[in-house]
C-alpha cells in the first residue's frame, strides 16, 4: 500500500512537472508590456490576414485572406487575395476566374518576366491540400493549374518560390489524423519536414522540425530559412546545387514564429506568438485577447543580431503572423483578426 502510494505521488508530481514546463515552453509566464518602435494604423476590412508578400517593382502587397471562425462555424465562406498599394493606402479585394473552394494560407511571389508576375497559394480545400498558381494581371488571378500530392503534402503552410514551379513547401505535421497532429503539439515533437516540388513531383529535403511554419530565402535563394514555433527558433539551410538542404544553425527567438521574410536590406522579419496556448485560447475564444511580438534579425559577419521592433497585448493587433517591411511601411498581418497594420517609423 506504501509503494503505491508513493507511486501515485510520483505520476502526480510528474504530471505537474509536464504542466509547467508546458505553459513555461509556450511563453504562458511571460508578462507582455507592449512597446513599438512604430507607429500603427489598422487597415480594415480584411478577414484573417495571415499571410502578406510584397512586389517590389510596385510597392503592392499582397495579402492571403480567410475567415477562419466562419469556417469553424461550418461557414464554408470562399477566402479571397486581397491587394493592398503602400504608396496609395489603396486595398482592393481581388478578382480571379479560380472554380474551387478557396481558403488561402501561406503566399509567395516570384517575377519571371516583365509581363509574368505569378502567385502561389496554400489552399486548403475539403478535397484535399492544394498550391494553386496564378497570374497577376492588374487587380486580377488568372488561375493556371493546381499542385498536388495527396501522399505529401498533407498539411501545407508555407512555401518559397526559387523559379517557376520550383519551391519549397512546409508541412507543418507529420501525422495525418488531428489526434496525432495534437500529441505531436503537446509532446513538441519534431515530426514535421519541408518538401521540395521540382515542377514534377515532391519529396522531402529536411525533416526533424518542430511545428514547421513560415518559410522563406535569403535575397540571393542561397539559404533557406524556416519558422519552428514550438522550438522557438528559425532554423537556416543551405540550399544546395542539387536542391538538398544542409541545417547550418538555429536562430533562437524565445517566441512563438509563424512566418518570416526578408526585406531588400536582408534583414529578417518574423510575426510571432509570444504566449502560444494563449493563441490556441484565442483561436477556439475571440474574446480571449492574444498577444503579438514583431522580430527583426540583422545578420552580420559574426552571426546575428535580433530585436524586438514591436510587442503588443492585442490592442493594436491579435496573433501576430507575419511582418513585411517595405521602404517607410512595415506590415503586420493576423490569424484571425479583420485587418492589418501598416506602421512606419517614430
Amino acid at each position: 500500500m506504501k509503494k503505491l502510494a508513493i507511486l501515485l505521488i510520483v505520476l502526480i508530481l510528474i504530471v505537474l512537472l509536464f504542466i509547467i514546463k508546458t505553459l513555461y515552453d509556450a511563453g504562458e509566464f511571460k508578462t507582455i508590456v507592449s512597446y513599438s518602435d512604430y507607429i500603427c494604423k489598422p487597415v480594415s476590412s480584411i478577414p484573417g490576414p495571415e499571410d502578406i508578400v510584397i512586389d517590389y517593382n510596385s510597392g503592392t502587397a499582397y495579402i492571403s485572406s480567410d475567415d477562419r471562425r466562419a469556417f469553424a462555424r461550418g461557414q464554408n465562406i470562399n477566402g479571397a487575395i486581397f491587394a493592398y498599394n503602400t504608396k496609395t493606402k489603396v486595398l482592393n479585394k481581388m478578382k480571379s476566374d479560380f472554380p474551387y473552394e478557396f481558403h488561402p494560407h501561406g503566399i509567395d511571389l516570384i517575377q519571371i518576366t516583365k509581363n509574368r508576375l505569378l502567385l502561389y497559394v496554400v489552399n486548403h480545400r475539403t478535397d484535399g491540400h492544394f498550391i494553386e498558381k496564378f497570374l497577376i494581371t492588374g487587380n486580377n488571378l488568372k488561375y493556371l493549374k493546381s499542385i498536388e500530392d495527396q501522399d505529401l503534402l498533407f498539411s501545407p503552410n508555407d512555401l518559397v518560390l526559387i523559379d517557376e514551379d520550383i519551391l519549397y513547401v512546409t508541412n507543418d505535421h507529420g501525422n495525418k489524423s488531428s489526434f496525432g497532429k495534437t500529441i505531436e503539439d503537446y509532446l513538441q515533437l519534431a515530426n514535421s519536414y519541408v518538401l521540395f516540388y521540382n515542377g514534377k513531383k515532391f519529396e522531402i529535403k529536411a525533416k526533424n522540425i518542430k511545428y514547421a511554419n513560415g518559410i522563406t530565402a535569403n535575397l540571393d535563394r542561397s539559404k533557406l530559412f524556416v519558422a519552428s514555433p514550438v522550438g522557438k527558433c528559425i532554423k537556416a539551410y543551405t540550399i544546395e546545387k542539387d536542391y538538398n538542404l544542409t541545417f547550418l544553425y538555429d536562430i533562437q527567438c524565445h517566441t512563438g514564429v509563424d512566418n518570416i521574410s526578408f526585406d531588400r536590406d536582408g534583414a529578417l522579419w518574423a510575426g510571432c506568438h509570444p504566449k502560444l496556448l494563449t493563441f490556441v485560447k484565442h483561436a477556439k475564444n475571440e474574446q480571449t485577447k492574444a498577444p503579438s511580438e514583431i522580430l527583426k534579425i540583422t545578420f552580420t559577419d559574426s552571426g546575428y543580431t535580433k530585436e524586438t521592433a514591436l510587442i503588443d497585448d492585442g490592442e493594436l493587433i491579435q496573433s501576430s503572423t507575419v511582418a513585411v517591411r517595405y521602404n517607410s511601411s512595415l506590415l503586420i498581418g493576423s490569424v484571425y483578426d479583420t485587418h492589418i497594420l501598416d506602421c512606419s517609423l517614430k
